[in-house]
């Protein structure tokens, strides 16, 4: 088949099919040498005759119908797909075609966003740092203010090039103009608050050792005046 030799091929592969009629690779090879309309023709009857196949073979003719083959659900089945058999090269394979239909066809719509910061996650989780950075890059540009991106970008960066990644940690907003909504109050005066605020400096809350000493003394005191009625 990858030598072009497509009689040879099918032959072969026919040979492969009537020894074992249930295995999927040589009815896909077969399909793989035939035109289109043939093809699909030749995986619904496979797929018709061997249900415990049908999945894959569905998933198999939906990539060649063009308008199905960029859907993101169908991108996504395909990726989880090669994932699971750990074929890892195909993966990205079908992130970068989907990714490439989507910047000529409908470039920056939220679907093509995603399955940049999809196949970024992806190849960052398998080690392909270098390509997942071109991927960030990208989206960092789209949205400069997206701190979350750019903080992927930066802890990529780190693992290949960490002045690069140094120099972008600069456009990291300063903590001053972060403001985190906390309500102190409330943290404060929850049952489990270990700590308080007090003049501006977190302290210890002694308030529950205090009481619990206030509590023992008055049951002391209320003990001794016992003993001295009874006397």
């Amino acid at each position: 088949m990858y030598t072009n030799q497509a009689k040879h091929c099918l032959k072969i592969s026919a040979c492969l099919q009537s020894h074992s009629p249930e295995h999927l690779l040589p009815v896909l090879i077969q399909a793989a040498q035939l035109c289109h309309t043939k093809a699909i023709e030749l995986l619904q009857e496979f797929s018709d005759q061997h249900q415990e196949n049908a999945d894959e073979i569905k998933l198999t003719m939906a990539q060649s119908i063009e308008e199905l083959k960029q859907k993101p659900g169908m991108g996504s089945a395909l990726a989880t797909m090669y994932c699971h058999k750990e074929d890892i090269n195909s993966t990205t394979d079908v992130f970068t075609q989907a990714i490439r239909w989507y910047q000529n066809h409908q470039p920056k719509s939220p679907a093509h966003l995603s399955l940049i910061r999809e196949a970024a996650n992806f190849k960052l989780k398998y080690g392909q740092e270098e390509e997942a950075i071109s991927d960030l890059e990208q989206l960092w540009k789209q949205n400069p203010k997206d701190i979350h991106t750019l903080a992927r970008l930066i802890s990529a960066y780190s693992l290949v090039d960490p002045e690069k990644g140094k120099a972008l940690s600069k456009h990291l907003p300063s903590l001053d103009s972060m403001s985190l909504k906390v309500d102190v109050e409330a943290l404060e005066n929850s049952p489990g608050a270990t700590y308080i605020r007090k003049g501006g400096k977190v302290t210890r809350d002694s308030q529950p050792k205090e009481q619990g000493k206030g509590d023992l003394k008055k049951k002391n005191k209320e003990k001794l005046l016992h003993l001295k009625k009874r006397k």
